[in-house]
């Protein structure tokens, strides 16, 4: 797995790892190109930045989890960062919601930017069934597609409780904005964002600064001031 570190630029070291996974046909360049890498750093957060690029290949072979977890997230815990984010641009979200579905227990939390929803059989399925949690009550099928994470999000919605927070951001033309609806709308209102826009670039960034300003990371560069 490609990955690019951007480590912390401050007298102790950071505690806190924010992980970047790209949308599909981008590079991890990309990140840096779009301001997004820039965007933290001109705030003072007091994190390292890890970018990582899960190919197609992994993400249709069900792989796409094993290989996060095998050559990202374990390494950083044995490193002892006490703190893991995952933040994901459109299929990199999907791989977020995968990851945490299986492994929520080591981490922080993720934030959704423009998330892939799903295919259409499976957006169709929950549609029929009236819902996201009324078609969590059916019984379970395929476990190693999005409908893993989609039970996932639906426990913790059905029962108001989110150790592992979600936050997502989408444009207001996304052209995946149905099946964003649906899952934002199993969130609390408090940690979803639209802005005007479409699946792009501009709207992503627009919406990752949002995050970056208003979201729990915001308190760490309040800390990191008051600490100075």
């Amino acid at each position: 797995m490609e990955t690019i570190v951007d480590p912390f630029q401050g007298p102790d070291p950071a505690d806190t790892l924010l992980v970047l996974l790209p949308p599909a046909q981008a590079q991890l360049a990309d990140f840096h190109a779009h301001g997004f890498v820039a965007a933290v750093r001109e705030r003072a957060l007091p994190v390292d930045l890890l970018l990582a690029q899960l190919t197609y290949q992994q993400v249709m072979a069900h792989t796409a989890t094993a290989s996060l977890h095998q050559q990202v997230v374990r390494p950083a815990l044995e490193r002892g960062y006490r703190h893991i984010w995952l933040a994901g641009i459109s299929l990199g979200a999907f791989n977020a919601l995968h990851y945490a579905a299986t492994h929520a227990e080591h981490l922080a939390g993720i934030t959704l930017v423009a998330p892939y929803p799903g295919t259409g059989d499976v957006l169709a399925e929950i549609n029929a069934a009236g819902g996201p949690l009324p078609w969590a009550q059916t019984p379970a099928g395929a476990t190693d597609d999005e409908r893993n994470w989609w039970r996932w999000l639906c426990r913790h919605s059905a029962a108001g409780q989110w150790p592992t927070p979600v936050y997502l951001g989408t444009g207001e033309a996304d052209r995946f904005l149905r099946g964003q609806r649906m899952l934002a709308d199993l969130l609390p209102a408090t940690q979803v964002n639209y802005v005007p826009g479409g699946h792009d670039w501009p709207t992503w960034r627009t919406l990752w600064q949002d995050w970056l300003d208003h979201g729990p990371l915001a308190r760490l560069a309040s800390a990191e001031r008051g600490a100075n």
